[in-house]
């Protein structure tokens, strides 16, 4: 069986794949926002609030999954400044946070298996975690917490 018909048929060979490569990575976030984009709790934040360009965001979002789990540095952005403002428009809470993190973590376990796949629903969790606590605080330093901070670097793929 060659790389691509494992891609075209993963449930073929009994097992799912682990996440290899960037065209993984791609087709995952694919995968993600499409169930995202219909979610009734948390899809309106990204067509109605945040007026997302699909187009544009996969691409920016596959460097970030990239970055995290297969090459670390291809995404260069500050996720956090893009959050704060979503935040800014119409408060984050952490049952929104709850439900990408379901989603999330389906779309990675209806594709992949595998220690990086398992990595990518750890990473997600941390990723929530910080954004939650930095837009909860609206920006202003306070006293009884500090900012929590994502490696999505070379440590990250260590673990």
């Amino acid at each position: 069986m060659t790389h691509d018909d494992r891609r075209q048929s993963p449930a073929a060979a009994g097992q799912l794949p682990d996440i290899r490569d960037r065209q993984d990575v791609e087709q995952l976030v694919k995968t993600f926002y499409d169930e995202v984009l219909k979610d009734p709790l948390i899809g309106r934040l990204f067509t109605e609030v945040a007026r997302i360009d699909m187009a544009a965001h996969l691409p920016v979002m596959a460097d970030f999954w990239e970055s995290a789990l297969l090459a670390p540095g291809v995404y260069r952005r500050n996720a956090l400044r893009a959050h704060r403002d979503l935040h800014a428009k119409s408060p984050l809470r952490a049952e929104y946070f709850d439900r990408w993190l379901e989603l999330w973590t389906a779309a990675v376990r209806r594709r992949h298996a595998g220690p990086v796949s398992d990595r990518a629903v750890v990473k997600a969790h941390a990723v929530a975690r910080a954004l939650l606590h930095n837009t909860a605080s609206d920006g202003r330093p306070r006293p009884d917490r500090g900012p929590v901070f994502v490696d999505v670097g070379p440590a990250a793929r260590a673990r």
